[in-house]
This record gives structure tokens, C-alpha cells and sequence, in this order.
């Protein structure tokens, strides 16, 4: 068995569409995505349709609430915040509608816990081994598959091995131990923040306990010209280059 976690597409339907086309390839059994599916980018309808029909399951993220009203954004700095309310102009009430019916956390049929931010705080980021240790150590925390975790951008893990140390993990391949809990972070599909501009997704074979990185090139020069040509703050398009 073989499923696939996507998370922070953010309205990049460039980005998206060269990763639709590997998992095309790769063919899992189920695709979850993790939050953030607007917000940044230009092709937000894009990117919830894709959802609406290809996700057995996600959660919302930050970005989302805007874009459907469950949240006024008071926290995010002005050109977010610039690009979800664009995000929720240029999309349909259906779209609305299916954002707006997003859990803040689900527990996927492979043993597995999906959050956007932290499993005690949607909107927490887990960069560090301290952070990551708390998180491992809360009561949302208790069971034993990976829990599948985005907002950072960063792919990467954090495991807490069976002697109870947590360890970061740079990613590749992870093979859970018995007895060994993780925090995955997938990367993120539409705005990468770990230096590399190449699209980010994990598989989990939860037979085997492996956790699988996978980079996708995609036409960012495309994804860019169309934030300029929405009018969308040009930090947004410029960062997707360099993957920063």
C-alpha cells in the first residue's frame, strides 16, 4: 500500500499539475494533502478542484480559513494576507464551501495523523527538535503512525526514537523502527523554503513503515509570470527561483 501527502500547494497550479503527472506515474492508493491549498499563487480554483476530486482527505490550513471566512487573518503580514483575500475573490462558492469543511486534524486510514501546523496548534511552526519534542510528547500526539505535518514549507522529519530521543531527519528516506514516532513534513508542492524550487511530496508505505521524499521540477517561470499578471505581490513570484 502506498499513499501520498501533499501539503502548502498555495494556488500553484504549475507546480501541481507536473506532481498530478508523478503520482500518475507512482499510482498510489490514496492522496491527502495537508492545508494551505491557496493562498501566494494565481490559480487557487485550480488547485481546491483538484482536491475536491482527487483527495480522499485533507485539513485546513491557514491560508484556507481566509479564503472562506473562517478566520480574518489578523496575524498574517500584509502581502499574505494581500494574496489570501485574492485568493478568496477568485474562487467558486463551491470551492468556498469545501475549505470551509476542512478539519483542523484527521486521522488517515494508515494509522496516521494529519495537521497543518502542529498537532496542538494548527497554526504552530515545528522548525527544531525542541519543538518537535513537545509536540511528540502532547496527548494529540498518542498513537503509532507518522503524524503528517506542513505549514514550514521545510521537508524533513523528526523522530523520536525508541529510546526517546528526538533526532531530526533531513529528507530521502525514513525507515520507522518499532516503537519510533515521527513528525513528516512533506515539503510543500507550491512555495518551497528549504532551497530547493522543485515541488515536494512524500510516500508512506505503512506496511513497511517508509516514508519517501519525491522532488518534481516544474515550469516556475510560468507559475511566476502569472502571479505578476494577477497583480499578486512579486516577492511571491521571485521566491518561487530560488525555492527560499
Amino acid at each position: 500500500m502506498k499513499v501520498a501527502f501533499l501539503s502548502d500547494i498555495h494556488a500553484n497550479g504549475d507546480a501541481l499539475a507536473a506532481v498530478t503527472r508523478e503520482l500518475a506515474r507512482i499510482r498510489p492508493d490514496r492522496v491527502y494533502h495537508l492545508g494551505d491549498l491557496v493562498g501566494y499563487n494565481a490559480e487557487p480554483e485550480v488547485c481546491v478542484r483538484w482536491a475536491m476530486e482527487n483527495a480522499a482527505g485533507g485539513v485546513s490550513g491557514n491560508h484556507d480559513a481566509v479564503a472562506c471566512g473562517r478566520s480574518s487573518g489578523r496575524h498574517f503580514h500584509a502581502a499574505a494576507l494581500q494574496a489570501a483575500l485574492w485568493s478568496r475573490d477568485h474562487i467558486s462558492g463551491e470551492a468556498r464551501a469545501y475549505l470551509s469543511a476542512l478539519p483542523l486534524q484527521l486521522s488517515a486510514g494508515c494509522g496516521s495523523l494529519l495537521v497543518h501546523g502542529s498537532p496542538t496548534d494548527p497554526d504552530r511552526y515545528v522548525f527544531s527538535v525542541e519543538q518537535a519534542s513537545r509536540e511528540l510528547g502532547s496527548l494529540f500526539a498518542a498513537g503509532e503512525g507518522p503524524i503528517f505535518f506542513g505549514h514550514t514549507h521545510v521537508a524533513g522529519a523528526f523522530v523520536r526514537r525508541e529510546y526517546g530521543k528526538v533526532e531530526e531527519v533531513p529528507p530521502g528516506e525514513l525507515l520507522l523502527g518499532r516503537g519510533e514516532r515521527a513528525l513528516v513534513n512533506p515539503g510543500s508542492v507550491g512555495q518551497p523554503r528549504d532551497r530547493n524550487p522543485d515541488a515536494s511530496f512524500v510516500l508512506f508505505d505503512p506496511e513497511a513503515r517508509k516514508v519517501t521524499w519525491i522532488r518534481v521540477p516544474y515550469d516556475v517561470e510560468a507559475a511566476r509570470r502569472k502571479v505578476l499578471e494577477a497583480g499578486l505581490p512579486r516577492i511571491f513570484g521571485e521566491r518561487l527561483r530560488d525555492g527560499a
